[in-house]
């Protein structure tokens, strides 16, 4: 079983700022994915079949194919080794000399039961179900190696579980993506010394990882969303209301909020804080933006997933400014709905946007790279939420850009965010993902109905 560094010293990490209010650590672990020696990179290869298959739900291949090949991953691997479209139509056509694909997954220890299984939950603004990995994987031979190297829940030794068994499924979507097969059972949840009692989740007797999900380091999903979700597909036949929401409907908090203070590296410490804000921090320092809870019911299944969580407000402009000459240039000026999304590794928008702003920073697309000793020669990006009254917040290429170490090339990178969402890209919607919260306090207020902002010291 993994090393759980985190776990073992979750008691003397936990911080009680006041009553009600409770803080938790995040660590950040930054994965890159290499195209360029698939014969040596075996986990890379792996790697590759996930992300592929992520970004293959905003690039909208022929779905007959994408299902076929996925059926027999030899044959997906051969595809996309010998094919050389395969990476251009899932990336744009001037991409082509894509290297590699960076992103990061951002972890807070939790747990369930009475005694309590100690797990690491990756933090999801985006997601409501809770799925937990089952002592019963391990009474099948051909799922024994997806379950071993997380802790498994066993129902018999808890004196708070109760049973349901209603078989279900769970989809999990994206970089971290995993499919899950079980029945539903309910227990306490712990998160940090919040007991949320009667959480129902799935006790997955499937463990199936998008191939080559990195899931070492995580076991579940802590989800945060302000109401019920499925994943796009609606493949999943199982939903419920988030650890979160329980935390609001059994009144465990002062105030219905959370506060998130992503890491900027993988070094740093991050934190969430529940029921308040974190020390020092004060409301009339920040911008508070309305929520804006419009859905879409259309055939776009990513957005149908994006747009139920509730977390999403209106945003009226972007633009970069030079750290040089002060001169702002406009790079997406047509109001759009922002999705603020935890667990989205990038910053997702439209073409036209994406471009600009490669062009503004010197880059050419999503995940390319530049020394980050130069960016000091980059512009700030600043977006606009709102027009009446206008709130700007501003970024500086410490901020936006993902600063990580290339264990295969023993190199530190500072990568584009900037995620060309292709034809998903014109329907009104972007996502400002985990790069857009680095560089900043970010408060989700279910009393409020709204989410404010602070730029975040260096």
């Amino acid at each position: 079983m993994k090393l759980r560094f985190m776990i073992a010293a979750v008691a003397a990490l936990t911080e009680l700022t006041e009553a009600g209010v409770l803080s938790l650590p995040i660590t950040r672990t930054s994965i890159g994915l290499f195209f360029n020696d698939f014969q040596s990179a075996g986990h890379a290869q792996s790697q590759l079949h996930s992300t592929l298959n992520h970004v293959a739900n905003f690039r909208s291949p022929q779905e007959s194919q994408w299902t076929w090949l996925k059926k027999d991953q030899s044959i997906f691997w051969d595809w996309v080794r010998t094919e050389p479209s395969a990476q251009a139509r899932i990336l744009d056509d001037d991409d082509d000399d894509l290297e590699a694909m960076y992103w990061s997954i951002y972890t807070t220890p939790l747990s369930i039961g009475n005694p309590a299984l100690n797990l690491d939950a990756i933090v999801d603004t985006s997601w409501s179900v809770l799925f937990i990995p089952s002592v019963n994987c391990t009474y099948d031979a051909h799922e024994v190696s997806s379950c071993a190297i997380h802790p498994l829940y066993n129902s018999s030794y808890s004196t708070t579980y109760q049973p349901n068994s209603t078989p279900t499924n769970v989809h999990y979507k994206g970089p971290a993506g995993l499919l899950t097969w079980g029945s539903i059972s309910q227990d306490s949840l712990h998160v940090g010394d919040l007991e949320v009692k009667e959480q129902l989740f799935e006790e997955a007797v499937a463990w199936h990882g998008d191939v080559g999900t990195y899931d070492a380091v995580f076991d579940t999903v802590l989800g945060l969303s302000l109401f019920p979700t499925l994943d796009g597909y609606r493949n999943t036949n199982f939903t419920t209301v988030s650890p979160f929401q329980n935390m609001m409907k059994q009144t465990l908090l002062d105030e219905n909020v959370f506060t998130l203070q992503y890491p900027r590296t993988d070094q740093e410490r991050g934190s969430i804080t529940f029921g308040g804000l974190p020390p020092g921090l004060q409301r009339d320092e920040m911008i508070e933006v309305p929520l804006n809870n419009n859905e879409t019911n259309d055939s776009d299944h990513i957005w149908r997933y994006y747009t139920m969580n509730g977390w999403q407000v209106s945003m009226d402009s972007m633009s970069m400014t030079s750290n040089v000459s002060e001169n702002s240039t406009a790079v997406l000026d047509a109001p759009q709905i922002a999705i603020v999304s935890s667990s989205f590794p990038w910053i997702g928008l439209p073409d036209d946007a994406a471009e600009k702003i490669h062009k503004a920073i010197g880059l050419k697309h999503a995940f390319d790279w530049l020394d980050c000793e130069k960016r000091a020669d980059l512009p700030n990006w600043t977006v606009t939420f709102g027009s009446d009254p206008a709130l700007e917040i501003t970024l500086t290429p410490w901020d936006y850009l993902i600063e990580m170490y290339d264990q295969y090339h023993q190199q530190l990178k500072c990568v584009s965010p900037f995620y060309n969402l292709s034809e998903y890209g014109d329907k009104g919607f972007v996502i400002l993902g985990a790069s857009f919260l680095n560089g900043l306090y970010t408060v989700f207020d279910a009393d409020r109905k709204s989410i404010s902002f602070k730029n975040r010291p260096l």
